[in-house]
């Protein structure tokens, strides 16, 4: 009797006049902003990273990267001290980004390397072909998850795909050599401002040119990898978000192992590896995070016009978003498109009244929230009837074809909707045939 009493008493509080207002206006706000650019970028890059599972693509990237990290520093050694600088110079800035990529085991991996190097085997023809073959596991794992993310099935011949993994390896190899020569210059740059002006100032200007460069670096990591043609702006917005949040983890992991030190303890002597791939397994998760973000910034208008397709959306601000981003409003008489249009994209009737007709009258009606075009969308063939705006104003979306296409590759239900509509209206037809 309490417990339904406490009930009852919760309901009369929450229809309470100003209490109900507090919650419905947040929520009115909220729902204003849903389909807002930012707001649903933001959202659907969460569920992007959901629906990829890019913990476990991460957790794979970390397993490949363990075996080709010390053939992937040698070649880079390589690189260093016969192109640019002198072998000692180059093993202390290799020890410096290995630090920053294994924390707990740079310092074994550099003496491996450093043993290694001084092997003539290391850097004959046969030696070096074997380092090449050994990063390309994490080369093909790396673009499998772009291919993943994209939502794009790769399946090249066997031949051409040892080749785009060992193009893949030198694309790496290119990077991190950019990356530890753009070190050096950055070093030299402090080192000659030092002279001129503050500490302050200097670690100001020092952090933004680390900043600029790494955010540029990858930014053209995820251009070399990415498996479509992508607007820069996006790729850059995707780097910068990797390279602020790699900038923040760092002392935040820091700070969690001084807080929490026992912190793999329970593997005892192996703790330092646990934290080592740990610590590569959370920067492979801010890597594809970002290029998560890539993708969801290339076909956001197709993920905002997914609902349509979902259920018919009765959210007005929904329909409203939509209708600003790409809508068009025609009055009666206008035409959609005409017979022989080569337009293949596909119209959603918010409003009014579509009237499809051929030569010989009215072919079929067209009424708010239902679809047409979808004949020429689907078969990329001309359209064979005049749409015309038969109400005194109609309220129509355009969905482009190239937002069609995107839909069909990333969402089959999509497909299985005009489908099912198209065999719905074949199916009145021919029942229509048989009566007369």
């Amino acid at each position: 009797m309490t417990k339904l009493n406490s009930k009852e008493g919760f309901k009369k509080l929450a229809q309470h006049p100003a209490i109900n207002k507090a919650i419905n206006k947040p929520m009115a706000a909220y729902s204003k902003k849903e389909y807002a650019t930012l707001l649903f970028v933001f959202r659907e890059t969460l569920a992007g990273f959901a629906r990829h599972n890019i913990l476990g693509l991460s957790a794979s990237l970390s397993f490949y990267a363990l075996f080709a990290l010390i053939p992937l520093i040698l070649l880079i050694f390589y690189l260093l001290s016969h192109l640019v600088f002198s072998s000692d110079y180059a093993i202390v800035k290799l020890a410096i980004l290995t630090s920053n990529i294994m924390p707990d085991f740079s310092g074994k991996i550099m003496s491996e390397v450093y043993q290694a190097s001084n092997s003539k085997a290391a850097w004959g023809a046969l030696g070096l072909f074997i380092l090449l073959w050994t990063i390309t596991p994490l080369a093909r794992a790396m673009r499998s998850s772009f291919y993943s993310i994209s939502s794009i099935t790769e399946q090249p011949p066997f031949l051409k795909g040892k080749v785009r993994d060992v193009l893949s390896v030198f694309g790496i190899l290119l990077l991190f050599f950019t990356f530890t020569a753009a070190g050096f210059i950055v070093e030299e740059i402090v080192r000659y401002l030092a002279t001129h002006l503050p500490q302050s100032m200097l670690s100001f200007i020092g952090g933004s040119i680390t900043l600029a460069i790494t955010t540029t670096l990858i930014a053209l990591f995820y251009k070399m990898f990415f498996p479509m043609r992508v607007a820069f702006r996006h790729i850059f917005m995707g780097a910068l978000l990797t390279t602020l949040l790699w900038l923040l983890m760092r002392p935040a992991f820091g700070l969690f192992l001084s807080v929490n030190p026992d912190f793999g303890a329970v593997f005892g002597s192996m703790k330092n590896m646990f934290v080592s791939i740990t610590w590569l397994y959370v920067n492979f998760a801010v890597f594809l995070l970002g290029s998560v973000l890539i993708a969801t910034l290339r076909k956001q208008d197709a993920l905002l016009l997914r609902g349509l397709f979902d259920n018919v959306p009765d959210k007005a601000n929904y329909i409203e978003a939509l209708m600003q981003r790409y809508g068009i409003t025609m009055q009666q008489g206008d035409y959609v498109f005409e017979i022989g249009n080569n337009d293949r994209s596909l119209y959603y009737l918010v409003s009014g009244e579509v009237h499809l007709t051929t030569d010989s009258g009215v072919l079929r009606k067209i009424t708010a929230n239902h679809y047409f075009g979808e004949t020429a969308s689907l078969t990329e063939q001309p359209t064979t009837t005049n749409a015309m705006i038969a109400s005194e104003t109609a309220a129509i979306i355009v969905i482009h074809a190239e937002n069609i296409d995107a839909m069909l590759t990333d969402n089959p239900k999509v497909a299985m909707h005009l489908l099912k509509q198209l065999a719905a209206r074949i199916e009145r037809n021919d029942l229509g045939a048989t009566k007369q």
